[in-house]
């Protein structure tokens, strides 16, 4: 049985008034910061709860920019896409007039010069679109190249089938860029493209190249890779021609391989782009099968200089209505060059709808983040706050306590010898 004495008591009715003030304390620091814990040690659970929803929350701020910033890009591609669209149009009404014969008769040099420079123009402006950047100078076209713009134009002066000379006209326009798509994180493992590749959008019609090497006894020596428009192809020992055409076809890309003439290969795209062709990892299949230029292996424009390339691009397809303008081939003009032209339009406005449903999807997700921050903002404050209300009503209860304590313990604390001799 424990024995109880004096000393006992004083020193129980001590503890509990200290443990009284330093509850006092911690209510009044609550109060001081609005927060229920100043160190981990008040509360681990809490705090661990805290520290979950503090670093959510700072991935959401993280993500919100990123989906503003997403959203900007795509916004400033659908407005260049949409000045394409205008200059390209209007291009097309130009083939149309002269399809019509509009610029024929006792002036119609001096119709076609002039609506040869406005084609130049409109070349220049559709350049400046295609080499155009974002705020911090990545081009919205050239894939992940920065060093230089995507695309080059070629400027010649040429000669009219009537012997005119003209000065300083584009002849060609090169894509220096690659294939490259930036990705933004816009939620966890979730990401978006905020770029289109030139090669796609700036083009007019499909993509064909063939091989002038005959590869009917080909038979791969070792285990190669190469990519086709950034996707891996695998050739192993022993593949013939055969595997390999089997192989890019099951790709899954929008190119197709086949034979064609004396066992050639020849690859078609399936809609308007160029093809982007890479040996890698020391690789040399696209080489030795007539594909690729041995001396400038590494791409844009390695394509080997004996294949036949089949294609224009969007500026091709231009160049080639201006160059049948100033020949007044009416007959070419109404045919080939106002197909090229719906097809080069068509391929822009499916990057159109491209830009449109990422913006839409970027717009839905900032609703989304925004709702998840208003959220989680509001179980950090249900979590870390306090209820003022409760936390002083609690304080003037510890508070009276306490009063009440130091009254009762100033009655039972019995005199000592000491009170005697003071």
């Amino acid at each position: 049985m424990q024995r109880i004495t004096g000393i006992i008591q004083n020193q129980n009715l001590i503890k509990h008034i200290q443990n009284q003030k330093l509850n006092m304390d911690s209510l009044q620091n609550q109060l001081a910061t609005g927060q229920r814990i100043s160190r981990p040690a008040d509360s681990p659970s809490l705090t661990a709860n805290l520290m979950f929803l503090k670093t959510r929350m700072n991935e959401i701020i993280q993500f919100e920019k990123n989906v503003l910033e997403s959203l900007d890009r795509w916004n400033l591609i659908d407005g260049q896409l949409s000045s394409i669209t205008d200059i390209l149009q209007r291009i097309r009404l130009l083939a149309v007039q002269a399809s019509n014969g509009i610029y024929q008769g006792d002036n119609a040099f001096e119709l076609k010069e002039a609506i040869s420079a406005e084609i130049d123009q409109h070349l220049r402006a559709l350049i400046d679109i295609a080499n155009s950047s974002d705020s911090i100078g990545r081009p919205l076209f050239g894939g992940f190249t920065i060093e230089r713009k995507p695309f080059e134009p070629i400027v010649a002066d040429i000669e009219t089938p009537d012997g005119i000379k003209l000065e300083n006209q584009i002849i060609g326009v090169e894509y220096r860029g690659d294939i490259g798509k930036r990705l933004i994180e816009i939620e966890k493992n979730q990401y978006i493209d905020v770029n289109l590749p030139g090669n796609q959008v700036f083009w007019g019609t499909n993509f064909t190249i063939t091989g002038s090497i005959d590869t009917s006894s080909y038979i791969a020596t070792s285990n190669q890779k190469f990519k086709i428009d950034g996707v891996e192809i695998q050739v192993l020992v022993g593949d013939t021609i055969d595997d390999i055409i089997d192989k890019i076809n099951k790709a899954g890309l929008e190119v197709r391989a086949s034979k064609v003439g004396q066992d050639n290969l020849s690859l078609h795209s399936l809609t308007p782009h160029q093809i982007w062709l890479e040996d890698i990892e020391g690789g040399t299949v696209l080489q030795d099968l007539g594909l690729i230029n041995p001396e400038q292996p590494n791409p844009p424009n390695n394509y080997s200089l004996n294949a036949k390339i089949d294609s224009l691009s969007l500026f091709d397809v231009i160049l080639k209505f201006r160059n049948d303008l100033l020949k007044g081939d009416q007959l070419e003009i109404s045919g080939q060059d106002i197909g090229n032209l719906d097809i080069t339009l068509e391929n822009v406005l499916k990057y159109r709808a491209i830009a449109g449903a990422k913006q839409n999807r970027l717009e839905e997700h900032a609703k989304k983040i925004s709702w998840d921050k208003l959220f989680i903002t509001e179980l950090l404050a249900k979590t870390e706050g306090i209820d003022y209300a409760e936390t002083i009503t609690n304080l003037k209860w510890i508070e009276n306590v306490y009063n009440y304590s130091l009254n009762v313990g100033a009655r039972i604390i019995r005199p000592t010898l000491l009170d005697f001799l003071r």
